[in-house]
């Protein structure tokens, strides 16, 4: 015999569960959207829409280990790496890892392969590789990266 004082909160349970699993899977969609934009930017060499994808004072740290704090110096260290050290250079992000820690901050965990970096000398060198971790923000409906930091790891000892 089926109890009603336990159908209807039963009931709501399942539909809680399923708007938090349909909502983890629009915010994994809505990061992984704002990644590409970053990569169509970044490979547009389009400093200023990359910046855009930061909250206004969002931070990125460099695997080289600067830092640039707020989307102005976010746009303006990406021009003048666009002009110098990384002009022409792609880069390819692979999401391996998005997590919601809450409802308007999520954590993503990211590979990224940097291509067409040259010596001084003008000859091409190898892709670097590397990882990334991401805090996200919601803000008026839209995520953006609030802290972004980078790193290659070292070679494995021979």
């Amino acid at each position: 015999m089926h109890r009603p004082e336990f159908i209807v909160p039963l009931a709501a349970l399942a539909l809680l569960g399923t708007k938090h699993a349909a909502g983890q899977g629009s915010v994994e969609a809505a990061i992984r959207e704002r990644v590409t934009q970053y990569e169509a930017a970044y490979n547009a060499g389009d400093a200023d829409a990359v910046a855009a994808v930061y909250t206004v004072d969002g931070t990125h740290t460099y695997a080289l280990g600067f830092t640039h704090r707020g989307r102005l110096e976010i746009a303006k260290g990406l021009r003048e790496l666009f002009a110098g050290p990384f002009k022409g250079t792609r880069i390819a992000i692979t999401p391996l890892h998005i997590r919601v820690l809450s409802s308007d901050v999520a954590l993503e965990e990211a590979s990224f392969s940097l291509m067409g970096l040259k010596d001084a000398s003008g000859t091409a060198l190898p892709p670097v590789t590397g990882l990334c971790q991401g805090v996200y923000q919601q803000i008026g409906g839209q995520w953006f990266a609030a802290a972004v930091q980078c790193l290659v790891p070292p070679l494995a000892p021979r």
